[in-house]
């Protein structure tokens, strides 16, 4: 592992309150400087790890009118969407060809029968998921990993709001309906030589308040961009690179930064640079105001953001990003 990204362990955090507050600095200070964790000893059984990549690596190894069958769109992050429909450098306004990857996505699994949630489908919020009929127990395995997910997502964001010195609980009912959604980003096997400018995933950072990206090859390729340098983030077996976005970076008034980070092309090639990774993209309840935390205004300082709200926030950055 690069030791660029600090390492987070969570069964410290799990065994009392100083080391639950001393996990919490360690974790600001992170934040501060980078924006990127390495989580260890998260508690997500390594089981259903495993599993997670058993069925995803069958279903992009599908003949492409059987994944096309689930075809996504731009709108609803919902499905398959097939390579090269995405370049991410463009929500930061630099265009490049399109990312060398292809993605399935889901959102909540199970959406409750109330007017909240009905208002928030209403709005384009909670679209239905789409599954493919194989390979066997996909949908299974893909509904546990999004649940043990969003409570990893949950507990990380109470340890945010320590680390913030805000009370534990600050977040919770800001994110307790989520309009999280988890991705499987496979990168095929390089075949021919990329377009000037085109990589697996162009630079970009995240739009929302944390990202869980599990990531177990050795292939590797994820890039943070630090003090004017492009530097790796090797993986650790069993851990989740954990790195804040866009919109955690407006809560604190950018105490905290959202980093630029990318997936550069292997130096490998043929079947050996093959590529899968589950990003997990946690945003908060579509209606939640982001406006700048009380703990990170200075006295007599201002905000330097207009408020806005976590789902105008992820709409305007996806519809930029599938630009292509």
């Amino acid at each position: 592992m690069n030791n660029t990204v600090p390492i987070i362990d969570l069964a410290r955090a799990r065994s009392g309150d100083s080391e639950y507050h001393s996990v919490a600095r360690q974790i600001d200070a992170a934040n501060q400087h980078i924006g990127f964790l390495a989580v260890v000893n998260h508690g997500v059984p390594q089981a259903l790890l495993d599993e997670m990549y058993e069925v995803t690596t069958a279903f992009f190894d599908l003949p492409e009118e059987k994944k096309l069958d689930v075809l996504g769109n731009r709108h609803t992050s919902r499905g398959y969407i097939p390579p090269k429909q995405r370049a991410l450098a463009r929500t930061r306004g630099i265009r490049t060809p399109a990312d060398l990857v292809e993605l399935f996505s889901i959102g909540l699994p199970c959406v409750p029968d109330d007017p909240w949630f009905q208002r928030a489908q209403d709005l384009g919020y909670f679209a239905a998921n789409q599954w493919p009929s194989t390979p066997a127990r996909f949908q299974e395995i893909w509904e546990s990993y999004f649940g043990e997910m969003t409570s990893l997502a949950f507990e990380l964001m109470q340890l945010f709001a320590t680390a913030l010195g805000l009370d534990k609980h600050w977040f919770d009912d800001k994110v307790d309906r989520p309009i999280s959604n988890l991705f499987a980003n496979h990168y095929p096997p390089l075949t021919s030589e990329p377009e000037p400018g085109q990589i697996r995933v162009g630079e970009h950072t995240d739009y929302g308040s944390l990202t869980l990206l599990y990531q177990s090859d050795t292939v590797g390729g994820l890039e943070v961009f630090l003090d004017g340098t492009w530097c790796p983030v090797d993986p650790i077996p069993g851990s989740f690179v954990v790195n804040i976005g866009d919109l955690m970076a407006r809560w604190t008034n950018d105490r905290w930064i959202s980093t630029l980070h990318r997936v550069q092309n292997p130096t490998i090639s043929g079947a050996a640079s093959r590529r899968i990774s589950f990003p997990f993209f946690c945003q908060p309840n579509y209606d939640a105001a982001i406006e700048t935390l009380p703990t990170c205004l200075e006295p007599g300082g201002s905000s330097r953001y207009a408020t806005i709200t976590a789902g105008m926030n992820v709409s305007g950055k996806t519809n930029v990003s599938f630009d292509v």
